[in-house]
């Protein structure tokens, strides 16, 4: 067997793939370095709109700067690099793992024996999408801040669940959130792949997920309102702690 980690997110990623080579559990290292095409980013300021655009470009910096912050840095392991992983000549024998990678076609699917998994920093179904850990920290669902571990289909977050855990909400940090979870996820990902490794891929469970709900990028306003609101309840706590004195 063949154990293999594939990435495009250059701070979440790579940190989930250098500590599972660190604890002998990865194979293979494969780093996406491809970009979308103009197209795809054309569309998406037609869709959301040049404010919107310019602040989701903006707060998907800020995401990996905060993840440096709250991450350990750590020296990239040996790796190869790919354009993308579509097309990539995938071995019958590979257990193949993906976090923040790019669009998976559902032609390489298809040929992929034992089929693609996905670490998604969200609880599915509830949270699909991206940014799951704002939506959870916005709609104050802190018993669904948790990370799920699934196979991919060609509908985005809607593969059958293999594992999850929730985790503990201690900020109300999106960026910190996401960082505790792939810090909680670490140790569960590791058993996960020695079972399979000594046991073979029908010990994977599988469970179908059900109804769920799909989340966007925050727009600027709903990111606004929601440090709005944070700010308004640190107030009030504030308030109620100096009542009691």
């Amino acid at each position: 067997m063949n154990v293999v980690l594939v990435t495009h997110d250059p701070v979440f990623g790579r940190y989930l793939g250098t500590r599972l080579y660190e604890l002998g559990k990865l194979d293979q290292f494969i780093v996406e370095t491809g970009r979308p095409s103009w197209r795809f980013y054309w569309r998406k300021f037609k869709r959301v709109g040049a404010v919107n655009f310019a602040f989701q470009f903006l707060l998907n910096r800020w995401f990996r700067r905060e993840g440096q912050r709250y991450l350990p840095r750590l020296p990239l392991p040996p790796h190869q690099t790919v354009a993308t992983i579509n097309g990539f000549p995938f071995g019958d024998e590979d257990l193949v793992i993906g976090i923040g990678t790019s669009i998976i076609t559902a032609r390489t699917l298809a040929g992929m024996k034992h089929g693609f998994l996905n670490l998604h920093t969200g609880w599915l179904p509830d949270y699909r999408g991206v940014k799951s850990e704002f939506w959870s920290l916005a709609r104050g669902d802190h018993t669904k801040a948790g990370w799920t571990l699934h196979y991919m289909t060609p509908r985005l977050d809607d593969g059958d669940i293999v594992l999850q855990r929730t985790v503990r909400v201690t900020t109300q940090n999106p960026a910190e959130l996401r960082a505790i979870l792939l810090r909680d996820a670490v140790p569960a990902l590791g058993e996960f792949i020695e079972t399979v490794r000594h046991k073979g891929f029908s010990v994977i469970p599988r469970r179908p997920q059900g109804d769920g709900h799909y989340f966007t990028t925050p727009s600027w306003r709903e990111w606004r309102d929601y440090h709005r609101c944070g700010r308004e309840s640190s107030a009030i706590s504030s308030e109620s702690v100096s009542g009691v004195h």
